[in-house]
Parts: C-alpha cells; structure tokens; sequence
C-alpha cells in the first residue's frame, strides 16, 4: 500500500495519475472530474458493493478482498468516484494516487462534419468521391488537419420517375459553377501570378534599357 494519502476536493478537475494496480483504470490521458470521495465505513453504510465497485475492476482476488480492505481502512484511505467526459464512473483509493489532477494539458474532443448530400442515385457516388477528395484538400489546406472523409448512406429509400430523376440531374449540373477545388484554383491563380510578375518584370527592364 503506497504512503500517499492524496485527497483533492469535490469538482477537481484534469488529469489524473495512480499507482498499480489503479493504473489499470485511471487512465492518465483522461480527462477526469472528482464527483464524490467517500469513507470506506459510510459506502459500508450505505451497502454499497465495495469489492464489485473498487477492488474487482482491479484485479484483487475475492478471497484477499478482506486483507486488502482492511489495510485501505487503516490507513485512512477514502474513495474517490472520478467521472470521465461520458459520465462513466471510475473508483480509486486516494491512497493509490500519485499526484492532484494535473491541469497544465489541453483537452481534446473529437470533431466531426457532417454533409448530407440528401436523396442521389447511386450514379452520384463517383461525382460526390470527387468532391471527397476535394474536401480533404480544403481542409488540411485551410486547416492543417489531415482527415478522413467516407462516403456512406442512411438507409432512408425513395423512388421517382425516369423523367423525374433526369428532371432532378438537369436541375443539379444546372446549378454547378465549378469544376475544379479550391485548392486546385489556388495553384492556378499562383501560377499565373508568377507567370505575370515575370512578365512584368521583362517589361521593366526593358524600359530601363530604352534611351
């Protein structure tokens, strides 16, 4: 049982480190916020089941639940419930911590976009991989994250007439001003610029030569 009797207060917040065998489950690049410390004779009180909570997760054995217990309560450990982004709580001994939450990271949260392309037929599946490619281009060129983009469907159906559908493609490419990505016309508007400024540049120097 290590020394340390670390007890931060209710709503710590950050990232937590513990030693073995609590490391098994307070995971350090978790961000973790103290909902509750409790004495271990209050959760006795309340009957709630210490050995399922606590000690199983981490691998103490039913029948050294007793011995282990019985150290926690001598050395006046208590127990932490420490609540993860989703709620889901994690049980650890304050004598098993390493140090306070530490606060001096950033946390991080998965981002996703969503673009619904609404009702297509399948026909568009190679037209919308294009604009995939397209999408991944912008981003890490506006950006600077290299990502992901996959094409799927959300199994809602529909059907229309042959003269409906070629009515609907008529109305699509109508609408289309571009063919081309945003970092594609970008290259083209370098290039003309560079082609332009040497161009400019011939002229001047050929009017510095002139009488």
């Amino acid at each position: 049982m290590p020394s340390n009797n670390i007890i931060p207060s209710i709503d710590a917040r950050g990232r937590f480190e513990a030693e073995a065998p609590f490391d098994t489950v307070v995971k350090e690049d978790v961000y973790y916020t103290v909902e509750a410390i409790r004495n271990i004779h209050e959760m006795e009180a309340l009957k709630l089941d210490l050995y399922t909570l606590v000690f199983k997760p981490v691998g103490v054995a039913a029948e050294d639940f007793s011995r282990v217990l019985e150290t926690a309560r001598k050395s006046g450990a208590k127990v932490l419930s420490l609540l993860d982004r989703s709620d889901v709580a994690t049980y650890v001994l304050t004598t098993y911590l390493k140090s306070w939450p530490l606060i001096d990271g950033v946390s991080y949260e998965r981002m996703c976009a969503i673009v619904d392309f609404g009702p297509c037929p399948p026909g568009m599946k190679d037209v919308l991989a294009k604009e995939i490619e397209h999408i991944k281009s912008h981003v890490e060129a506006t950006i600077g994250i290299t990502t992901t983009v996959t094409l799927g469907t959300i199994p809602t159906l529909g059907y229309v007439s042959a003269d409906q559908a070629a009515a609907y493609e008529n109305n699509r490419k109508g609408k289309i001003t571009s063919n081309t990505n945003d970092v594609a016309r970008a290259r083209e508007l370098e290039a003309l610029i560079v082609k332009k400024d040497a161009y400019i540049l011939e002229l001047e120097t050929a009017l510095s030569k002139r009488p």
